[in-house]
């Protein structure tokens, strides 16, 4: 019978230390960030609002280009986007990519299509 009592409580405890592991299979980016880009020794300030439903993420990026819808995906830390911008006429698609450090606090790079890759580091605004 001991053994049996042993058995369910190792099981037990397996599974709950499995259903906190998946609560936690990735970050939450949701909210709004400041983010500054380096674009070639130039700074560009933008606003990313984010909202994520478990690994997916949709918002808007808002700067002196313009704004723009974005969608992407959530993988543990990383956050993976795109949007497109018109400048006068031609779309620019842009892919980002971005790893958080911090609870409120990332890195990463956007590149632009035909334009290179530019690195970005983002904090969120305190709700």
């Amino acid at each position: 019978m001991t053994k049996i009592r042993m058995a369910v409580v190792s099981a037990a405890l397996a599974l709950s230390v499995t259903a906190v592991a998946a609560q936690r299979l990735f970050a939450d980016f949701s909210g709004k960030w400041n983010v500054a880009i380096d674009a070639q020794g130039q700074s560009m300030q933008s606003l990313m609002t984010v909202t994520q439903k478990g690994d997916s993420v949709s918002g808007t990026t808002e700067s002196q280009i313009g704004t723009a819808n974005f969608d992407g995906v959530v993988k543990g830390d990383s956050i993976f986007f795109g949007f497109a911008y018109d400048m006068g006429g031609q779309q620019i698609k842009i892919r980002g990519t971005g790893v958080m450090f911090e609870k409120d606090k990332m890195t990463g790079t956007m590149e632009a299509e035909g334009l290179g890759a530019f690195p970005f580091a983002a904090a969120r605004q305190p709700n």
